[in-house]
């Protein structure tokens, strides 16, 4: 488990807690904000470690030890394995002991399907009820104001998916969709970064590239022309992960 201190470093969100410290405040109410807060940072920490494959299938994930690789509570690290259970990338098994299930290019494909289905019904929902796309206006000028590929920019690229959902007008495909939400944003985080790695100079243009004519297709109420782009900025995605595919040749349209 020696890459969660790499991968720790890597997210500086938070200063390390270490055992029996809380955060600023006292009392029980501190201790719980504590928890939490640290909980989603390990949350994180583990999350990308399991999605890229550094956490292999199988991997036990023994309290003590990840709370002393993160310099953490054990308290944390047991809210963290919790989640991560939701999410399916951990089980805990008949014995007490959790494990990684793991998150191969099957997984891949499976949430990118899922995914699809909810932001295409988002877009359908949205145009036919002439829904106004200024938010979504306001999340495409952010992504392109960063100008530069930034772990900001992965949020930022979230907040416009995020923002198809809302354009839907239902509450419930919003929550079908923040249930996944971390995992997706993961998932982006990861292929940003072999996308970065792989062609750093073309990397923010092609991002920009393949979310200006998404928007310009809903703002056309052309819900069908919108919904093939998205599938094709999906499959970049998927080809980042699958091992068997050269995407470095891929063109500006196939983002995440």
């Amino acid at each position: 488990m020696s890459s969660l201190g790499d991968r720790a470093a890597a997210l500086p969100r938070l200063a390390p807690l270490g055992p029996g410290a809380v955060a600023p405040g006292s009392g029980q109410h501190a201790t719980k904000l504590s928890r939490s807060i640290y909980s989603g940072w390990v949350a994180e920490v583990l999350r990308e470690s399991i999605v890229d494959g550094s956490l292999a299938a199988g991997t036990p994930l023994v309290e003590m030890r990840v709370a002393e690789e993160l310099a953490v509570s054990r308290g944390p690290v047991r809210s963290a394995l919790h989640v991560l259970e939701g999410e399916g990338l951990v089980r805990t098994q008949p014995n007490g002991r959790t494990t990684v299930v793991g998150f191969g290019a099957d997984d891949v494909q499976d949430l990118l399907r899922v995914r699809y289905e909810l932001e295409a019904t988002g877009i359908r929902w949205g145009v036919a009820q002439g829904a106004s796309i200024a938010p979504l206006e306001i999340a495409f000028a952010a992504v392109a104001a960063e100008g530069a590929t930034t772990p900001r920019l992965v949020e930022l690229d979230v907040a416009f998916h995020r923002a198809m959902l809302a354009f839907s007008g239902s509450r419930f495909l919003m929550e079908a969709w923040q249930a996944i939400a971390p995992v997706i944003q993961t998932v982006i985080t990861v292929g940003n970064q072999r996308l970065a790695a792989a062609d750093p100079a073309k990397h923010m243009t092609r991002i920009v590239a393949s979310h200006r004519p998404l928007l310009e297709a809903i703002g056309r109420g052309a819900a069908e022309e919108a919904c093939a782009l998205l599938r094709d900025q999906f499959g970049l995605t998927g080809s980042l992960f699958d091992g068997g595919r050269d995407h470095q040749g891929r063109g500006a349209g196939d983002e995440q």
